[in-house]
């Protein structure tokens, strides 16, 4: 009796001596047996707006941000554990119905400059399970889309992303998929560089919702002609596609977007206006100017003076490339032949020099219009202006056309390309004889 009197005196002790808060040891530190304590799970940690209803399906992780009419979040997903971007929209009846229809053609879409659809849900309310593009680290900030990504950008990354984008496209168009919201936000980017086209379909959606409130300006400020007034151009199509990836290189090389306004309203103005045309890259950088050409049919207001597919203008893109590295090269080459020539006192020497500056100007003049680059044919045409008699005023009448066509941004057509052919080879021949 005495020893039981003396168990309960002691277990009384340590029970006084815990929940005074005092300091002892644990049964774990006196090495005495005990049960099992049952774990202490942490909370999920909390992220705002994300819906109460899809809990079940996800584990939250953080909230990416909101445009137009959806919240898109960082989550793990339940069933696999994969994690994945989660974009969730509040929509009325009538986008409801049609937002599974609409997003429906971007599962078909399985490309690497294209963001992957999981899946799409429109119960317990819309919501579409996509890759999640982990953006890159610049100045202490994450960057997840080349809406953020710092404006203009070193002309080789600015051809990275375009082609990336570019290549999205095509694989896209080659299903008859068309985007119609073609913008910097909605081409998120890796860690690697690498941009993905985000949102197909979404645009539809968003036109028919009572919902839809943050995007419509922007939107707008990237908006192609025939959306604005398809009375006057016409319907939507991939050329759509084709003027809103110029508008994204255009902003990539000079820092601006073409049509410049105090609101959204009088850019919308400057877009339909046939008259207005926008001022060529070469206005900010000089060295831009091989691209004039390029944003010419990139940016042309009708569908019909545009690239009619983006292999057309992945092939420019690839042809000026070389174009200008040959005119580099033969730049050199002509600097060369003058300097020589005005060294040189003997006539036979120096008549043969002369012929080989008229070809190599007249091969530059022709790059220049094969590049569409009309300040630089202008100026190669006023060379050969000197090495001819016969044919002067023919040169002269050339430099006012071009001269007017690069004021009116109107492209060099093929027929004008073969003119020009005709022109050089008769003042190459008329210095030959």
């Amino acid at each position: 009796m005495i020893l039981v009197g003396v168990g309960i005196v002691v277990l009384g002790y340590v029970h006084s001596r815990r929940s005074s808060g005092k300091d002892t040891k644990s049964f774990e530190d006196e090495g005495l047996p005990t049960t099992a304590q049952p774990e202490i799970r942490t909370p999920p940690k909390l992220v705002p707006y994300f819906p109460p209803e899809l809990l079940n399906k996800y584990e939250p992780l953080k909230f990416l941000g909101e445009g137009g009419f959806a919240k898109v979040f960082k989550v793990r997903r339940k069933s696999d554990g994969k994690i994945i971007a989660l974009k969730v929209s509040r929509l009325d009846e009538k986008a409801k119905r049609f937002f599974l229809k609409e997003v429906k053609a971007w599962r078909l879409l399985d490309h690497p400059n294209i963001v992957k659809l999981y899946n799409a849900f429109d119960e317990p309310l819309p919501h579409l399970e996509i890759e999640f593009v982990d953006g890159i680290q610049l100045n202490g900030e994450v960057i997840r889309d080349l809406g953020k990504y710092p404006k203009p950008v070193e002309e080789e990354k600015a051809l990275q992303f375009i082609r990336g984008i570019a290549e999205g496209l095509k694989h896209a168009h080659s299903k008859q998929v068309f985007h119609r919201d073609l913008k910097p936000q909605n081409v998120l980017i890796t860690s690697d560089l690498t941009p993905k086209i985000t949102d197909w379909g979404l645009a539809k959606v968003g036109a028919v919702s009572t919902t839809a409130t943050t995007t419509k300006g922007l939107t707008l400020l990237y908006a192609a002609p025939e959306q604005l007034d398809d009375e006057t151009y016409g319907h939507t199509d991939a050329r759509t596609d084709i003027y809103q990836l110029g508008l994204i290189f255009y902003e990539l090389l000079t820092g601006k977007l073409p049509y410049q306004g105090t609101s959204p309203a009088v850019v919308m103005a400057k877009v339909i206006n046939p008259a207005v045309k926008p001022k060529p890259p070469s206005h900010f950088n000089i060295a831009l100017a091989k691209y004039d050409g390029i944003f010419e049919k990139l940016l042309a207001k009708e569908k019909e003076q545009r690239y009619q597919s983006v292999e057309e203008f992945l092939h420019d893109l690839e042809l000026m490339k070389k174009l200008d590295a040959e005119r580099n090269k033969l730049a050199e080459e002509i600097e060369k032949t003058k300097t020589t020539m005005n060294m040189t006192t003997d006539s036979k020497e120096l008549k043969k020099l002369m012929r080989q500056l008229v070809e190599q100007l007249s091969r530059n003049a022709l790059l220049h219009a094969q590049l569409n680059d009309k300040a630089g044919l202008i100026n190669a045409l006023e060379d050969l202006k000197a090495f001819s008699k016969a044919h002067r005023e023919e040169l002269e009448g050339a430099i006012g056309q071009f001269e007017l066509m690069m004021r009116e941004s109107v492209p060099i057509s093929k027929s004008t390309l073969d003119e020009l052919k005709v022109l050089l080879h008769k003042v190459q021949r008329e210095v030959e004889g």
